[in-house]
C-alpha cells in the first residue's frame, strides 16, 4: 500500500491550510505506523503572493526509496484548497487512470465543477468530492481565510514555511475541514487516528460528515460523469414547445406568410423596378460632383467635357 498526496494551494495567503493538511496526513500515517514522508515546496516558489503553490506527503507500509524527490511523481491524493485552481493546472499529471482521490473547497455542485476538466483527466479520477470547509471552518471574524489575520500572525506563520517548526496550531481553520472530507473519502485512515493530530477536531468531523462525492468507479456508471443538467421549470425537453404552441406558429397580424406582398401593395402587379446598389449611387453622384469645368481634364473621373 502507498498513496501520494498532493494538494495545491496559493501563495503566503493560503500557505499554511496547505501545509496543515500534508502535516496532519502525514503525522496521522506516522502514528498508525506507516513509512511517511511531509515535504515542502521547493519548486514553485512559494513566497510570491497568489502564485500556484504545492505541498507533498506521502506514505505506504515499505520503506520509501525517493525521499529527495520533491515533488509526487504520480499522486492519487490531490486536494484544492481554492476552487478556482481546478481550471488553473494539471493537478492530475502522472496519475493512474481511475485511481484519484479529488477534493475541492467548494459550495458548487460537483458537476459545475467537473465541466472544467477535459476527458483526459476526468478519466484519473476514482471520486470527485467537494465541501464547502469555508462554511464547515470555525469563523476568524467574517471569514477563516488565512489573509484575514493581523500581520503579527502572518509573520508567525511565515516563519513555520519551508520544513521549519509551526508557531501556530496545525489543522485549524480550513484545513481541517478538508483533512475529513479526504479522509472519509478514501477510507484508508482512520478518522479517530487523523483527529489527534488536527487542531479543530470538531471541524474536521463536520467535513467528514457533510461533503458530496461522485463516484466514477461506480459499476453501474451512472455517476462517470458530471450531475445532469436539470432544465429550469417552465422549460420543456428536446422536440417539444412550450405550453401554447402546441400548433403550427402563427405569424403576426399583418404579416403575410412567403411569397406574398404586404398588406397595401396588393394592386402592384409585376416585378418592382430594380435600384441601384447603394454603393453605385454614391459613386456616380462623387463623380459628378468632382467634374466641374475648372478641374484640369487629366483629373477628372468622367468622361464630361468644359464647354469650348
Amino acid at each position: 500500500m502507498y498513496h501520494e498526496l498532493t494538494v495545491w494551494s496559493r501563495g503566503i495567503i493560503m500557505d499554511k491550510e496547505a501545509r496543515d493538511v500534508s502535516s496532519c496526513i502525514a503525522a496521522a500515517a506516522r502514528a498508525l505506523g506507516y513509512q511517511a514522508d511531509n515535504v515542502s515546496d521547493y519548486v514553485d516558489d512559494p513566497d510570491r503572493t497568489n502564485c500556484l503553490v504545492r505541498r507533498y506527503a506521502r506514505f505506504g507500509d515499505s520503506p520509501i526509496v525517493d525521499r529527495f524527490v520533491y515533488e509526487n511523481p504520480h499522486p492519487d491524493w490531490v486536494v484544492l484548497v481554492e476552487e478556482t485552481i481546478i481550471k488553473a493546472v494539471n493537478f492530475l499529471r502522472g496519475t493512474p487512470d481511475r485511481t484519484g482521490v479529488v477534493v475541492v473547497n467548494s459550495i458548487r455542485d460537483p458537476g459545475y465543477l467537473l465541466k472544467f476538466l477535459p476527458d483526459e483527466m476526468r478519466a484519473k479520477i476514482a471520486k470527485f468530492v467537494v465541501v464547502d470547509a469555508v462554511g464547515l471552518a470555525e469563523q476568524r471574524g467574517r471569514s477563516p481565510w488565512m489573509f484575514v489575520r493581523n500581520l503579527s500572525e502572518l509573520a508567525l506563520d511565515r516563519m513555520s514555511t519551508e520544513g521549519a517548526e509551526e508557531r501556530l496550531a496545525i489543522g485549524m481553520g480550513i484545513a481541517a475541514p478538508l483533512i475529513g472530507a479526504l479522509t472519509a473519502a478514501t477510507g484508508v485512515l482512520p478518522l479517530e487516528a487523523v483527529a489527534d493530530q488536527v487542531a479543530d477536531e470538531d471541524a474536521m468531523m463536520r467535513g467528514a460528515a457533510r461533503h458530496l462525492v461522485v463516484d466514477f468507479t461506480a459499476a453501474d456508471g451512472a455517476a462517470a460523469g458530471p450531475a445532469p443538467r436539470h432544465r429550469p421549470a417552465g422549460r420543456a425537453g428536446p422536440g417539444h414547445r412550450r405550453a401554447g404552441r402546441a400548433g403550427p406558429r402563427h405569424r403576426p397580424a399583418g404579416r403575410a406568410g412567403p411569397g406574398h406582398r404586404r398588406a397595401g401593395r396588393a394592386g402592384q402587379t409585376g416585378p418592382r423596378h430594380p435600384r441601384r446598389p447603394h454603393r453605385v449611387r454614391r459613386l456616380i453622384r462623387s463623380e459628378e460632383a468632382s467634374c466641374p469645368s475648372a478641374v484640369p481634364a487629366s483629373h477628372r473621373t468622367c468622361s464630361c467635357r468644359s464647354p469650348a
